[in-house]
């Protein structure tokens, strides 16, 4: 029997196609690869376990590992708690009817009436609740769908199992409104590969045995029933051709069967499809062209000719799917909708049609409005300062005090590039240490760090200016000493929150922050990108068409006069690998690698590489039982991580620099 879970549901909904390709070995799958998406996956699983402490006498049906999963068991058992209990409480209840199959994460009987409680750690308001579903035109709030269909599938099912049941659904949310009363509560549901329970997260229970639940928690729960409701009757549809149980009934059988349902096709759900190969995944099959074969009749050659999912910012991908042109070469102009001009820089559909007429064409070479970017150039104060931040945003918080996903912000990096063209790696900063807030202690050593001169300083996409506005709200909370004077700093350097509901106090920076992502959209497209403006897409494509750049770092740090306080002065940042420059990411050292594998650690983490992996790395530090020599591993693998981060701005620029020479 295969099964119709609530998780292929959602994928059914996203795309009913993707029901044939998910669960199979055979297919690549890039969420499976994702570090940002497996530390929000880690987080949800603390959060449930959180969950399971506001019903302290629930009974868990547990998978035991190495068990082979047993649907028949599972159901079983749970009838049997369910006939033996007038009132029970029940993690991982199973219900089965027909090939539909679910586990609720709590379900709570009382009588012949059932609580089904879906545990999500997405964050909500609850002083707002009410129009947290539902925008104000009655629709579905988009980022809310999924779930409330998630937990309408989970309803249909116990009420066609067990009749005898009214059900009514509930999520059990991160509640933004309420803050944690306890110090280290993330560290109380640790993250561990290995562990003996689905989850992966083994709980502290010295320190659980210490909280006062419901009052330490920063869950609550809301009643879904209304908008539930709604979802049954077909006044809420994710896709419009299905109400909600034709839609279940169509996928249940499709999934039995094994069979592709050759749903037609939206170019923006096949945009984000998963089931996708790249370099790591060459050795699997791709659902994708699979689906691209059978719906538009493509053969392998037509997948290596331009099309309309790499162009940048492109907004008009829906009008296309009726025609089935996604080939740049078929596509007119004027898809890209009307160009607008502006003061400088490049508008978004001239850069469009630039990225287009390169690809078709076949051309490699750079484009630059070298008037304009040698004009912003000339406006920049020397000494030039690059700045990047790491910070975690988790739905447990590690802090008395924190309110869910608040903003944690432990590490900077700061490079300085000197008017004589000396580059220093002039400042760092990081807090690793277990229990302690850093973001106030991280303000003053920023400020330090920017009060050494008075040059132009530059951040990668807007995430430095709204990351330290978000402490700025921190500080004008707090009762710290010289908090006017960090707040001054701060509003030196950033822009007021752009949000339409803002309605805080305005300012005027006058050290504004630069957005180098900003110049490069203004100013210079690479085809290499690929129409990406990411700092990881745009430095491997630098490395690749700049000359100077490959010559410069393929010398060591003291040949070229790049300090460093993470690398030896032997150290060069680029390598040639089968002819081609190697990504300097993928050659960061690994943080065990030398340790005896014999040695018991308490993270597992192999490597720290991107945003996810940092993030992921910060919580296991948190660990107030790791040994100094880990945490030490950990935090010299996170300072490596970040030099680098600004060290590829310093490219950046110095690449900028020498195409307008």
């Amino acid at each position: 029997m295969r099964y119709l879970t609530k998780s292929r549901f959602k994928t059914g909904l996203e795309c009913p196609n993707k029901l044939y390709y998910t669960k199979k070995e055979e297919y690549a799958n890039q969420k499976s690869n994702d570090t940002f998406l497996e530390a929000l996956a880690k987080g949800g699983f603390q959060v449930e376990e959180l969950a399971r402490l506001h019903y302290p006498y629930g009974i868990l049906i547990e998978d035991k590992p190495g068990e082979r999963y047993d649907y028949k068991a599972k159901v079983q058992e749970t009838d049997e708690l369910l006939s033996a209990h007038d009132n029970v409480v029940i993690f991982e209840a199973a219900f089965r009817y027909k090939n539909l199959f679910i586990r609720v994460d709590i379900l709570e009987k009382k009588g012949h009436h059932i609580n089904l409680i879906e545990v999500k750690a997405k964050s909500f308001n609850s002083n707002d609740a009410e129009h947290e579903f539902v925008g104000k035109r009655g629709g579905l709030v988009s980022g809310w769908k999924y779930y409330l269909f998630d937990v309408a599938f989970q309803k249909y099912v116990i009420e066609k199992a067990h009749p005898e049941y009214s059900v009514t659904p509930y999520l059990m949310l991160a509640d933004k409104d309420k803050t944690t009363t306890v110090d280290g509560l993330n560290q109380m549901f640790r993250i561990k590969k290995e562990s003996e329970n689905r989850t992966g997260i083994e709980k502290v229970e010295a320190l659980i045995q210490t909280l006062n639940i419901p009052e330490d928690s920063v869950l609550s729960k809301v009643d879904v029933n209304s908008v539930v409701t709604k979802i049954e009757s077909g006044e809420h549809r994710i896709l419009e051709e299905y109400a909600f149980e034709d839609a279940i009934e169509i996928f249940a059988k499709a999934y039995q069967e094994d069979r592709y349902l050759g749903y037609d096709y939206d170019l923006r759900a096949c945009k984000a499809c998963e089931f996708k190969t790249d370099e790591s995944t060459q050795d699997k099959k791709s659902g994708f062209k699979e689906c691209f074969k059978k719906q538009l009749g493509w053969k392998e050659e037509d997948f290596e000719a331009p099309n309309a999912f790499e162009i940048w910012d492109f907004r008009g991908l829906s009008k296309l799917t009726e025609s089935g042109q996604l080939k740049l070469e078929d596509l007119d102009d004027e898809v890209f909708g009307e160009v607008k001009t502006k003061d400088v820089g490049m508008p978004r559909v001239k850069r469009q049609i630039l990225q287009k007429e390169k690809a078709l064409d076949q051309d490699f070479e750079s484009e630059v409005l070298k008037e304009e970017l040698q004009a912003e150039i000339n406006s920049w104060d020397f000494p030039l300062n690059f700045i990047d931040f790491e910070a975690s945003v988790v739905a447990l918080p590690f802090y008395k005090g924190q309110s869910p996903y608040e903003k944690v912000v432990f590490q900077f990096s700061h490079h300085i590039y000197h008017e004589d063209g000396s580059i220093e790696h002039a400042n760092e900063y990081i807090n690793v240490n277990p229990g302690e807030f850093p973001n106030f202690e991280f303000i003053r050593e920023l400020k330090k760090a920017l009060s050494q001169n008075e040059g132009s300083v530059f951040q990668f996409s807007p995430y430095e200016n709204s990351t330290l506005n978000q402490v700025k709200v921190q500080l004008e909370q707090s009762k710290e000493p010289d908090r006017q004077e960090l707040i001054q700093f701060i509003k030196s350097l950033t822009t007021p929150p752009k949000k339409k509901d803002f309605t805080g106090e305005l300012w005027q920076p006058s050290r504004p922050l630069i957005d180098l992502c900003k110049v490069i959209k203004d100013f210079y497209y690479n085809p290499y990108t690929h129409g990406s403006n990411s700092i990881k897409a745009i430095l491997p494509a630098i490395l690749r068409s700049c000359p100077f750049i490959q010559q410069k770092y393929t010398q060591s740090l003291k040949d070229i006069e790049v300090s460093s306080l993470n690398f030896s002065s032997d150290h060069t940042w680029l390598t040639k690998e089968n002819g081609e420059y190697t990504d300097p990411y993928k050659n960061l050292e690994k943080p065990f690698k030398d340790w005896d594998p014999e040695f018991e650690r308490k993270s597992d983490i192999e490597d720290i590489k991107d945003g996810g992996a940092a993030l992921t790395a910060y919580g296991l530090t948190q660990y107030t039982d790791m040994s100094d020599d880990e945490r030490e591993a950990l935090k010299n693998a996170l300072l490596r991580y970040c030099e680098l981060d600004t060290l590829a701005m310093v490219i950046v620029y110095e690449h900028l620099r020498k195409v307008v020479e």
